[in-house]
Parts: C-alpha cells; sequence; structure tokens
C-alpha cells in the first residue's frame, strides 16, 4: 500500500513540473531583424550588403545646397537564375527621431544585375545629424521588408 502511494505521489509530482515547465516559452519576435553593416543579407534573390556609411564631401554642383550627404556603399549580388533590376533611390533611410531622409540627387547605384554577377555601387541621402539610420529594403515582389542599422563614420 505505501509503495502505490509513493509511486502515485511520484506520478502527480512529474506531472505537475513538466506542466509548470511549458508554460513559461519566451514568445519568438516576428519583426524583421536589424542588420549591421558589413553583413550580408538575402533577399529573395539578391544578397545585399551595405559595406560602408559616411558622410561625404562630394556634391551634385547643379543640386541643391545640403549641410550633410550620407553615402552608403553596396554590393549586390544577384543569386537567382534571371537578370534583376536593383535601385538604391528605393532604399528608405530614417534617422534615430523617424524623419525620412530625402534621395540626394548623385551617382546612385541603379540597372540590371545579371545571374550570379555582382553590381557595386553607391546610394545618396540629404542627412540629419540624428544617426543611427535605419535603412529599409522592400522587395518589390513579396513586400517583405529587410533592414540595417548604420552608424556613419564621420
Amino acid at each position: 500500500m505505501l509503495k502505490k502511494l509513493l509511486a502515485i505521489t511520484g506520478l502527480v509530482l512529474a506531472t505537475m513540473t513538466i506542466a509548470a515547465c511549458t508554460g513559461n516559452e519566451t514568445p519568438k519576435k516576428t519583426e524583421a531583424p536589424n542588420h549591421q553593416t558589413q553583413e550580408k543579407v538575402d533577399a529573395k534573390g539578391l544578397e545585399i550588403n551595405i559595406e560602408q556609411a559616411n558622410y561625404t564631401d562630394e556634391r551634385d554642383r547643379d543640386a541643391e545646397k545640403v549641410k550633410q550627404v550620407l553615402r552608403l556603399k553596396m554590393t549586390v549580388k544577384n543569386t537567382s537564375i534571371e537578370e534583376i533590376f536593383f535601385d538604391s533611390t528605393e532604399l528608405q533611410v530614417k534617422d534615430s527621431k523617424g524623419k525620412k531622409l530625402a534621395i540626394y540627387p548623385f551617382e546612385n547605384m541603379m540597372g540590371n544585375v545579371a545571374p550570379k554577377k555582382t553590381m557595386t555601387g553607391y546610394a545618396y541621402f540629404k542627412a540629419t545629424d540624428n544617426g543611427p539610420y535605419t535603412v529599409v529594403y522592400t522587395h518589390p515582389i513579396t513586400k517583405k521588408k529587410y533592414e540595417w542599422q548604420v552608424n556613419p563614420d564621420k
């Protein structure tokens, strides 16, 4: 009788322990991860790498005068079997206060990338002094967003 009572008590304790452990799972984040410079990101057919972020003194002499220009050096590799068009002016950049930066009209990277080929170039934005910045690429077909956190070199 004592053995049966000990066995039942042990079974009840084991069941309660298992039930208590399964209720403490942390929910997974559903938001897009923030990537950093020098981090290659697979964006469904394109491997995008923001290699460098800095402020530049380069200016278009015909464009309006701006105090500060953010320059992003990027490499885009086509990992698909079809040619893909990439346009750096489609990126959205926001400062740390959530203000969207306007595109600066300079030698922004855009063009067709052949299958298994790589294109390197720049994207320019009228900057504020409120870095770090969040760069967002939205895939044109899937509408999935890919984000980078960039802190420009002075």
